[in-house]
């Protein structure tokens, strides 16, 4: 058999399951082991510091055991000397003072600054890195890994990722265009399983998040890349999944699970059955060995999405939301049945702008998420589309207060009706009578003052910050914490009252004005 062969037993496009294989080819990432050992002899400065504390872990009877138990004593050691500052502990990294500031771990703090720092594609694998990155696009499904690298969110475009148990088991996921970082995330260093409390935990839900993954499992195939055939990890994920199905399902699993073993030097491939026996179970697998990993994405490269994956997540992800809301979403529309345009024995689905031109774009772009995008640029419209086919209805309903400088600044083509309706005057946002009524409640805090002391109480952080004199404005700091708003919460426009939405608005209003408007000439 062929690995063109066995993608082409495929049913669907198949998900990955990566392990730190991965990340050690294309970034020259150590393994657990190695990063273990970093740290410790940031610790001790000693070479026999990591069998020092392997050694110290004695009473563990197996790997899945005594490395989180070692991990638990370097941490314990290690925040000791962070917190006493010794000599070459600390990065420096404001990221990492930041984290720790909140009450993340130390450890946890520098182990996400260290490998982030670290994150950098080796040359001499870059065009196999793209071939992924093209694969992703069209002939992948999504990925689950235990890195807690970026690897994936960096080269998988339009992929939305859910980082950690408790984001997997209470999320709505769609299961196409998606990366499930079970062991969390350098972006959020306290969620990162490395220590044995954190493992305890993990392998105490493990049942939750098997149950949460086994739609994946049962419906697409799944490719194990990165990890030794051994790996504790994967043994106890399996595990799991293993338990909670018949027999009869378990083997349905057999021409699903593709197992890849790195093999060095090995020339072409090599296709192969595995069995395993998992809980007194025997788990048949394909296993793939290979050195070249370029030769397994040309043989997926074959196997196509009828959409680009992401197109595809957001369709699904619209047609999830309306069937719960009965309300459309951005990237749909619902016409009724009495629609004469729609053949009554036809359902109609559109993708992309509708052929109504400026009622399609008007009708599928609202203000909450025209005024979203100046903060995330989330939006499925170019600037350029959006000026031309939604900015004069939107406006028009928005008594013609929309912010539009951001959409000014970055189009290519000129918009003669939003440069008119433009604010040039700060004080056409924020009036004199405003300021006046705020002032004392101002008084000489700066923004970032206000937002420190009054943030537990967001209603009034959000109604003082948007009735700031210009001059004290950093404006550094108000994008930093319109973005914290709505990273937090990026549907926060639509869950507030009236007037607090108006005071929101005239933030991002402040902001679009301050950042990109200012010095446009009259």
């Amino acid at each position: 058999m062929t690995l063109q062969e066995v993608v082409a037993r495929f049913n669907t496009t198949p998900f990955l399951f990566a392990g730190s294989g991965i990340t050690r080819r294309y970034y020259g990432l150590p393994d657990w082991v190695g990063l273990l050992t970093h740290f410790a002899n940031k610790v001790k400065n000693d070479p026999f510091a990591y069998r020092y504390y392997e050694n110290k872990a004695g009473e563990a009877h197996d790997t899945t055991e005594k490395l989180p138990l070692v991990a638990s004593y370097i941490e314990k050691d290690f925040n000791d000397a962070w917190f006493n500052n010794d000599e070459g502990i600390r990065s420096g990294a404001e990221a990492v003072r930041n984290a720790v500031a909140s009450g993340v771990s130390p450890f946890k703090a520098e182990i996400s600054e260290y490998i982030a720092s670290l994150s950098t594609v080796n040359l001499a694998y870059e065009e196999e890195v793209e071939k992924l990155k093209n694969i992703a696009k069209n002939n992948l499904s999504g990925v689950i890994t235990t890195n807690y690298d970026c690897f994936f969110e960096t080269n998988f475009d339009g992929y939305k990722t859910f980082v950690g148990q408790d984001e997997l088991v209470f999320s709505q996921l769609q299961g196409i265009a998606e990366i499930y970082k079970i062991h969390g995330s350098v972006k959020i260093p306290e969620s990162i399983v490395i220590n044995r409390s954190d493992y305890q935990g993990f392998h105490d839900k493990g049942k939750y998040l098997a149950a949460k993954l086994m739609t994946i499992f049962m419906e697409y195939p799944i490719i194990f890349i990165g990890y030794s055939i051994s790996d504790s990890d994967i043994q106890a994920i399996l595990s799991d999944v293993v338990e909670c199905l018949p027999m009869d399902k378990i083997e349905m699993l057999q021409k699903r699970f593709i197992f890849v073993e790195y093999k060095q030097d090995f020339t072409g491939s090599e296709i192969a059955a595995h069995s395993m026996l998992i809980n007194g179970k025997l788990l048949e697998m394909t296993k793939i060995t290979l050195s070249d990993f370029s030769l397994l994405y040309d043989a997926l490269a074959v196997k196509k999405a009828a959409l680009p994956v992401k197109i595809l997540r957001r369709f699904k992800d619209e047609l999830y939301t309306f069937a719960l809301t009965q309300q459309p979403g951005p990237t749909m529309q619902v016409a009724s049945l009495e629609d004469g345009r729609i053949d009554e024995n036809m359902l109609a689905l559109t993708i992309g702008l509708a052929s109504t031109g400026v009622y399609g774009l008007a009708r599928a772009v609202n203000s909450e998420q025209w005024y979203r995008n100046i903060i995330l640029q989330d939006s499925l419209y170019s600037c350029e589309q959006l000026l031309e086919y939604g900015y004069p209805e939107l406006a028009k309903q928005n008594s013609w207060k929309l912010p539009v400088w951001y959409y000014i600044s970055k189009s290519t083509v000129r918009s003669e009706l939003a440069e008119e309706k433009a604010p040039r005057l700060y004080s056409k946002i924020v009036t004199e009578s405003i300021l006046k009524k705020n002032q004392s409640a101002i008084g000489d805090r700066t923004v970032w003052q206000i937002w420190t002391d009054e943030k537990d109480n967001f209603l009034k952080a959000i109604r003082l910050l948007s009735c700031f004199p210009e001059e004290k404005i950093d404006i550094e700091q108000y994008q930093n914490i319109l973005e914290t708003i709505f990273k937090e919460n990026n549907s926060i426009l639509s869950s507030l009252s009236s007037p607090d939405r108006s005071n929101l608005n005239r933030m991002i209003r402040i902001y679009d004005f301050l950042k990109y408007g200012q010095k446009k000439t009259p």
